[in-house]
Formats: C-alpha cells, structure tokens, sequence
C-alpha cells in the first residue's frame, strides 16, 4: 500500500483525532510565538563577521554611536536670553541623564568651557556671545582657534545646532526609545513650537513603526481581496475554509521557527504575506480535487482517499522543489536574508501538512454529517451562485491549451524572444540605493532630515575610525591634513570634514604643533567636544564626512576609496562606521548576488526535479518556463521604469518556487490523465480543464494577497507588490500557454503502448510519495 493511501485511511478513520491534535499542537504554538520578540540588532542585516560590522562595532566602542540634531530657530543673539540660555540648560540636563545617550553638545558647552579655561563670564551670557562672534574679539579665547569660530559651528542659518551623540551597540528598538525620548525632551522645553528634531536614528525609528502599522492595513486589504478572488474564481463548497486553516499554519510555522532558533526580525516578519499566499495556494489545491472526486458521485470516504492519493504526490513534488528554492537563499551573505529562506522553506512544510491532514479533515467530517448534506441537497438560489463558474474558466482554459498547442512554435518564438529581451536589459537596470526613495517621503523623519539639510547645507554623515599609534603626534596630524584635503578634493560630493584638525586650525602645508601643544590645546576643549574627536588613550581619532544627497551607490565607493588606502603611514589604519556604512553595505549585499540567487535557484529546482523525475525531458518542461519568467520579469521593469531595490533584488527565489510549483502541477495531471490512454492533445486540455482552474484561482488568490502591497505608503513595498503580482500572473501564462506547446515537442504520441507505459511511469512516481 502506498504511502499517500495510508494517509487518506488515516484521515478517513481519525478525523476527530486529528483536529484534536491540531488544537493542541496551536496551543504549544502560540505558547512558543508569545514568547519570541523582534530582533532589531544591526547584526541581522550585515553578518558580524564582516568588515563593515567590525568596523562599525568599533566606531561605536570608540566614540559611540550616530548622532541627532536638535535645531532651535534663532540668531545667536536672540538666542542668548536668560530664558533661552536656561533652556539650553535644561534640555542638556535631561538628555545627559538618559543612558542611551553618551553625549550632548550646544552653545552652552562651549560657552561653559570658555567660562572654565579663558575666565569669560557667564553672568552675563548676552554679553559673551555679542563679544564672541564681533570680528577681531577674543581672538586666543581657545587655543588657536577664536571662540567666534568655535561657536560658528553650533549656528547655522540663524538655527542653533544641539549634537546628540547616542550611546554604542543600540539595537533599533534602543535606538527608537532614545529618539522617542529626546524628541519628548525637546517638546516639554521653551523650544517645542519650532525646534526641528532629525537624523538617521529618527528616520530608521519612523520606518520601522510605519512598516509594523501598515501590516495591519495591508493585511486586511490581502485578505479581503482573497476572499473576493476565492468567490469568483474558485467555486467550490466551503471555498473560504483555506483561510482560516492558514492562519493555523503561519502560527505553526513561527512556532517552530522560534524552537529553532530562526529570529524574527523586519526582513522575516515580510514573509507573512508570502506564507499565506502559499498556504491559500495550497489549500485551493487539495481542496478542487477533494471536489473533483466528489462531483464524480463518489462517497465522502472514497473521494478523501482518492483525492488523497492523487494530489498528495504531485503537491509533494511541488513543495519539495520549493523549499529546495528557498534554500538557496542561504547563499545571501546578508543574515536576515537566510533566515527569511529558513522560515519559507519551513512554512512551505507546514501548510502542505497542514492542508493534506486539517482541511482534508475538515472536508471530510462536513460531508459526513446528514445536516450538512440535507443542507446541500435544498441548495437553491445561493448555492447555484456560489457554484457558478463567473470568469467561465472551464471553457476558456482547454480553449487556451489548444491554441498553444496550434501554435506551439511562434508562442514557444515569442516567448524566448521576450525572455531574451529582459535578459539583455537585465543588466541595464538601475539599482535604487538612495534608501530615501525607497520609503515615503512624508514620513517624519524623512520630513526632519530635509529640513536639517535646508538649515546646516548637508545630509548624511560618514565617520570614519582611524587607528595609529599616536593620534597627536605631529607626523600622524601632517598626514591627517593631506588625507582629509586629498577626501575633499576627489569626492565633490562631500561638503565638510570635521576632525581634530578643525581644533587646532591646521591648514595643508603648515608644520603641525608639538604633542605637548596638541596635548594642551585639546585639554582646553569642553570633554564632550574632546571625546568625540580623540580617544582618552590617543591611539584612535575620529574623522566625520559630511556629504550631500549622495545615493548609496556613491557612498559604496567612498567606503571602498577609504578602506582600501594602501598608502598609509605604518601603523594607521581606516575604518568606516555609523548608519550610512550599515545601510550602504547593506543595499549592496541585496543587489550584487541577485543573479547568482536567481541562476543557484533555477539548477537546484532542476536536479531536484531530475532526482524526482528521473526523467530529463519532464524536467525541462517544468523548469523552461521559469526560466522565461525571470527574463520576461526583468524585461517589464525595464520597459516600467521599476528600479531593482532590496527588495527586488530577492524576488527571484520566490517566483522560481510559485512557478515551479504551477509548471508540476498541470504537467502531473497530464502525465495522470496520459495515463488514462489519452493522446497528448486530449490529455492536455483534460489536464487544463480539471486543474487549471484551481492554478488560477491559487494564482488570482496569492497576486492579490501581494497587490495588498501597491497600496502601501512605501515605494519599496508598493514596487515589490507590483512586481510580484505581475510575476505570479507571469508563471500563470507561462504555465497556460507555455507548457502545452513544448509537451507537444517533447512529449509526441508514439503508440498505443505509451499509455501503459505512462501510466506505469505515474505509479512509479506516486509510490514514491
């Protein structure tokens, strides 16, 4: 007996059993959900391992981590009240107390270092700054550099500027805590109305709330379209039972993520979707040939096991090339990437199990009872609505089979030649790196940062560790001068350089002061300043880049400029660090093995397939298809205008395992109903007739399930949505038009002696399962 039969038995016999079962395992389930949380550390996007992580960890150890802008509208004068002056105080002191915050600086730090080192009054702080910042006055108040040009810096386009420094080593959720906070300081102090509060923190923080609160709209637009798609496309008894089962499913599939250690984090959690599109997809599956058997007139019991051993099998193909599929995302050197496979490849097991034992069982106990069955027997107006076939799928369906099959060579032709387009163009599309034009650009803290641009003249900040012996040393600080001109001449995009030369006003060509000098003059600097620019051991010195709009692609070649330097003095060494490292490395680790994703997926499904098959031409005509997807794909982005994004980048893997599946499940009702003695022509619309219409209804189900996502605020999601959408109906067309016409070519009739042999070479295949 084979293996599909004694589950089709065991599911006859122990229906109760089984849902009994089901309510406890949900119930281990939830208890294992309830008790994972979101990772939100740096780690799940870059791999610790990796320089660029190294480098950052050690920036942060170094001198902590990125920085917030507080800018407070007003001259310096104006700003200089007694009243503004105790703002600034305040605001200082509730900041400082935060833990997550290692440093603050404003006006009143150097003021307060100038009341400390050159004997300046604060009594009367008007005063102070009037004679500051008036040419020709105070000139040696801090060391080499008047305190006009020290406070020159805090004052930007009659904005003054307050740095928050957060501490190192934030995970997100810290992150957004601290923001939270200061943005909650800054509005319980003077400057509530008008001060502007900005940085990459804030913008990560915004983005990361926006996305877990558009889950829920975009979740109830999926599942109010699959409903609508489930009533028109597919019409069956109980169509909509696939949805609630899958529900049981993703928590089961998480439930046992977390005993398996796969964290979740953003990039895992966007496998929501996907999972219950499969699981929707699955379900529609097994439930049209439980229906198929019963429309035949066959007994609740018989038709369970039938079905059963009829897809059962094939499913089981299906799935196990998909999660091959997903695998092959444990390729991606990016962490979160190969989790994100880990959980498809597990959610693709769990739905199949749960859709072969719980819906049939489902199935099986509702055709059993009498009041069901009387029920459907006084069917009238409603049932015969639900059972009518709106989009008229049984005659269109067989009617596209045999115009494929007619025109197997031109739509074969055209096909390839689409294909081949979108191959070609393929490596003209542009990867969007500017992480700004892939979130909403009302976001508030996308609003901010552009607001702070408008005031201080740029936008992100790169900081950059260096590491030498002597960091104060008058030969290191020479070269610092030459490397820092050198940076700024060869990269126009970015604007400014702070660092310990600005302090000492070092100019290019000029002899740097003694050690003891450089010693003395940053001693009179306020310690928040100091600690920001030198190391308390003087072996690590902080270099800031600030640039304009630069995309990430840009970025990714100032990073590399930077980091390879092999023209270093002995001893020194660079490293990047901060936000803009993390996220332009991480953009880059999306894009740049998207083709080797998409190749590594396609070869594995094919030996999977060949190991299944064991049959070369079954193989191909499985896989060929896909193959077309992916350029046909790549073509409409051209030809749309779509830009590749993270997101995109690792869409191959996800179409290669839907199409796949769509491409094993017409061509095994073929090979079922070739079996049957049918010539290829007859077996083909046979097959399309019976199966085709469960293929688009799983197809019109999981597109609208991801067109959820064009309704997204976010630029990223909306273009994933459409993209995928477009996909799916893609491996639809192919799968409809595609298929039949190369079964003409590689699969002719010989002789009547093939049937038999079809038939046996599908028990074959079946026993296996």
């Amino acid at each position: 007996m084979r293996i599909t039969d004694r589950i089709g038995k065991i599911v006859e016999r122990h229906a109760p059993i089984i849902l009994i079962v089901v309510v406890v395992l949900s119930a281990l389930a939830a208890w294992g959900v309830s008790r994972i949380s979101v990772i939100t550390t740096q780690d799940t996007f870059l791999s610790p391992k990796s320089e660029a992580f190294q480098g950052h960890k050690a920036y942060e150890e170094a001198f902590g981590g990125d920085s917030m802008l507080i800018l407070i509208p007003g001259s310096p004068l104006q700003l200089a009240t007694p009243e503004a002056l105790q703002g600034f105080t305040e605001l200082e002191s509730t900041l400082k107390a935060d833990p997550k915050i290692r440093s603050v600086m404003s006006p009143l730090t150097l003021l307060a270092g100038a009341s400390a080192q050159t004997g300046l009054d604060l009594s009367d702080p008007s005063a102070l700054l009037e004679v500051a910042l008036s040419e020709g006055a105070a000139e040696e108040a801090l060391a080499d550099e008047s305190l006009r040009t020290q406070l020159e810096r805090f004052f930007h386009n009659n904005h003054a500027l307050v740095v928050v420094r957060l501490a190192g080593g934030l995970t997100t959720d810290e992150q957004s805590e601290a923001v939270r906070f200061i943005q909650g300081a800054v509005d319980a102090g003077p400057f509530a109305s008008d001060a502007i509060v900005a940085g990459n923190p804030r913008m990560i923080s915004d983005i990361t709330s926006a996305i877990f609160s558009g889950l829920v709209q975009t979740g109830v637009i999926a599942v109010v379209l699959m409903v609508l798609i489930l009533f028109i496309a597919f019409p069956a008894r109980w169509r909509l039972l696939s949805l609630p089962l899958v529900l049981l499913g993703v928590l089961w599939t998480f439930g046992i993520a977390a005993t398996a250690h796969v964290p979740l984090t953003l990039v895992t959690l966007a496998g929501l979707p996907v999972l219950i599109g499969l699981g929707v997809d699955f379900g529609i599956q097994f439930h049209n040939r439980y229906e198929e058997e019963m429309r035949r007139g066959q007994g609740a019991a018989e038709a369970l096991k039938t079905s059963i051993s009829r897809i059962a099998p094939t499913m089981g193909v299906a799935v196990a090339v998909m999660v091959l599929g997903f695998m092959t995302l444990l390729i991606s050197t990016i962490p979160a990437v190969k989790d994100f496979g880990v959980l498809l490849a597990i959610g693709a097991a769990v739905l199949y199990i749960v859709s072969l034992f719980v819906l049939n069982a489902f199935l099986y106990r509702f055709d059993r009872q009498p009041r069901i069955a009387s029920a459907q027997a006084a069917g009238g107006l409603a049932r015969r609505l639900l059972a009518k076939d709106w989009l008229y799928l049984g005659k269109a369906l067989p009617a596209v089979a045999r115009w494929s099959r007619h025109r197997a060579v031109w739509v074969v032709l055209v096909a390839v030649a689409l294909a081949a387009f979108g191959f070609a163009v393929d490596r003209d599309l542009d990867v969007q790196a500017d992480i700004e034009k892939l979130i909403p650009t009302d976001t508030p803290g996308v609003v901010a940062l552009n607001q702070a641009r408008e005031v201080v003249g740029s936008g992100i900040d790169l900081p950059v560790l260096i590491q030498a012996p002597d960091v104060t040393a008058p030969l290191f600080l020479e070269w610092l001068v030459h490397f820092q001109t050198e940076t700024l001449a060869s990269h126009p995009e970015v604007v400014s350089a702070d660092s310990v030369i600005g302090v000492l006003g070092l100019k290019p060509g000029e002899s740097a002061p003694s050690a003891d000098e450089v010693a003395a003059a940053l001693d009179m600097l306020p310690r928040e300043i100091r600690d920001g620019l030198v190391s308390a051991d003087g072996t690590k010195a902080s270099l800031t880049l600030t640039m304009s709009d630069m995309e990430m692609t840009s970025l990714n070649d100032l990073i590399d400029d930077i980091t390879t330097k092999t023209d270093l003095p002995t001893g020194v060494s660079l490293t990047t660090g901060g936000a803009a490292t993390l996220t332009a490395r991480t953009v880059e680790a999306f894009a740049e093995n998207r083709g080797l994703v998409t190749g590594m997926g396609i070869l594995v499904v094919l030996l999977g397939l060949l190991a299944i098959y064991r049959n070369w031409r079954r193989a191909l005509i499985a896989v060929v298809p896909i193959v077309l997807v992916t350029g046909w794909s790549s073509a409409l982005m051209w030809v749309a205008g779509i830009d590749l994004s993270p997101l995109t980048a690792v869409l191959g893997a996800l179409v290669i395992a839907i199409g796949t599946e769509f491409t094993v499940l017409l061509l095994s009702r073929y090979w079922e109903e070739k079996g049957k003695g049918n010539g290829h022509a007859l077996a083909m619309e046979e097959a399309v007739a019976k199966v085709g219409r469960a293929i688009t209804a799983s197809a019109l189900t999981v597109a609208a399930g991801f067109g959820a996502l064009i309704a997204s605020s976010f630029p990223a999601l909306r273009d994933f949505g459409i993209v995928t959408v477009v996909n799916v109906v893609f491996a639809l067309i192919v799968t409809l038009t595609v298929v039949p016409a190369l079964v003409r070519w590689f699969d002719p009739d010989k002789d009547r002696s093939t049937a038999g042999g079809g038939r046996a070479r599908m028990t074959n295949t079946n026993t296996r399962f």
